[in-house]
């Protein structure tokens, strides 16, 4: 079946992107093979502009844009499905409605635990993995402690009614006060957000198992829920690569240098660790968050062992990847993926991970990688000490680290999909 399809996220390449994007871009290609052709609409903080990215049509239309405006541009395209990829402001649900108002099938993908929690995380309380229930009282609790309100001023707010501010206080000195009292709205309205999105789309497609418990867990349909795994792109490939170099084991981190992604946690372990212990860590990425930079910065002038090299774009990560021995994953949240466990295996590279959400579920821990504790840089110390002074257990589980999946398969599951959405829309 011939289709035309819409992807929509909230930006992409040339940008500096993420595996939300890369996700997106596979797709695309890959959907070639079943004669179905892509188009990627994309916000801009920017003027609109058109151009093609690997050989695919891409618009760009701003962010702050009107619903009508955003008709207009999907309703030029002609698709036969819409599919939503992204949880933001320029790309999210008042899209969707947009595109439900043309009539047009949709499709959303979950990639993010913004979804279903309003602190980000997925953490219950910062601490440890949440089922991703939206209840009232328990996301305000918890959202309340993380905008650090003492435990009994979070428990007493989340027992306040459901309020909802007035608009005029976002722009008064009792914005915070009011921005807090309204925690437990916050939680209502995104219940009531998740429900709508199911209502509006055909499916809801999640990569990780954890999502498609939290889905459930909050009544959304099984049904209406298709769990369909990410994969390596075809430039991740293992070859024949050296496994130890002369300054020793050689431990990467690739991705955003926020805190939610924890190479904190990998440069305080690293200071834990005795100077004549072989070893590195290259840290590549960037972030908008100084706190968190600044600190990373300060433990690398502490120990030349620590090696920034700052951001990478996608098409230099698996060069990245080849010279390392085992990649760091060390994620202070539950992932849905991340796609970077999975480039690591289809290079051959073991992986350290943090023991939660989708990380866990990427990584056999024993046997082609760790899983630690994601608040402990003393178990990550350990753990980097041992493989330090282990190089064949290393090359071990280097050698079960393996391809398991293809952007092919994914694609062939969304052909699928969209051809039995599309026709039930007619």
């Amino acid at each position: 079946m011939s289709l035309r399809v819409v992807h929509c996220v909230g930006f992409y390449f040339p940008d500096q992107v993420g595996g939300t994007e890369v996700y997106v871009r596979d797709l695309a290609a890959a959907l070639v093979d079943h004669g179905i052709e892509s188009s990627i609409i994309a916000a801009t903080d920017g003027a609109p502009r058109e151009y093609s990215w690997e050989g695919v049509p891409v618009f760009r239309y701003p962010a702050k844009s009107d619903r009508t405006y955003f008709q207009k541009l999907v309703g030029r395209l002609e698709p036969d499905l819409f599919h939503l990829h992204s949880w933001t402001t320029g790309a999210g649900l008042e899209h969707l409605r947009g595109v439900a108002e043309l009539g047009i099938p949709s499709v959303v993908t979950v990639h993010v635990p913004a979804a279903i929690c309003i602190r980000g995380t997925a953490l219950l309380e910062g601490r440890t993995a949440c089922d991703g229930r939206i209840d009232e009282r328990r996301c305000a609790y918890c959202w309340a402690e993380g905008r650090g309100l003492p435990a009994p001023a979070a428990r007493l707010l989340s027992h306040l009614p459901k309020w909802t501010p007035p608009a005029w206080t976002a722009r008064s000195p009792v914005r915070r006060i009011a921005t807090l009292a309204s925690a437990r709205a916050m939680a209502a309205n995104q219940a009531a957000r998740l429900h709508e999105i199911a209502g509006l789309c055909g499916r809801i497609v999640v990569p990780s198992r954890w999502m498609h418990a939290a889905l459930l867990a909050n009544a959304i349909p099984a049904g209406k829920i298709l769990l369909s795994g990410q994969a390596a792109g075809e430039a991740f490939d293992c070859g024949t690569r050296p496994r130890r170099g002369e300054d020793g084991l050689r431990i990467g981190f690739v991705g955003r240098l926020d805190a939610y992604k924890g190479a904190q946690t990998l440069v305080e372990a690293v200071l834990q660790i005795p100077a004549e212990t072989r070893l590195r860590l290259i840290v590549a990425g960037t972030t908008d968050d100084l706190k968190n930079l600044r600190l990373i910065e300060r433990a690398a002038q502490r120990d030349p062992r620590i090696e920034l090299v700052g951001a990478l774009s996608h098409d230099r990560i698996p060069a990245f990847l080849d010279g390392l021995d085992i990649l760091a994953v060390p994620s202070q949240c539950q992932e849905t993926g991340p796609i970077v466990v999975l480039e690591a295996h289809a290079m051959g590279v073991p992986v350290m991970g943090s023991d939660l959400g989708g990380i866990a579920e990427r990584i056999r821990d024993g046997v082609d990688g760790w899983l630690l504790p994601f608040d402990d840089p003393r178990a990550w110390a350990a753990a980097m000490r041992e493989a330090a002074a282990d190089p064949a257990e290393v090359a071990r589980r280097a050698a079960n680290s393996l391809r398991t999946r293809s952007a092919g398969d994914i694609a062939a599951e969304m052909a699928s999909l969209y051809g039995e959405l599309a026709v039930k829309s007619k």
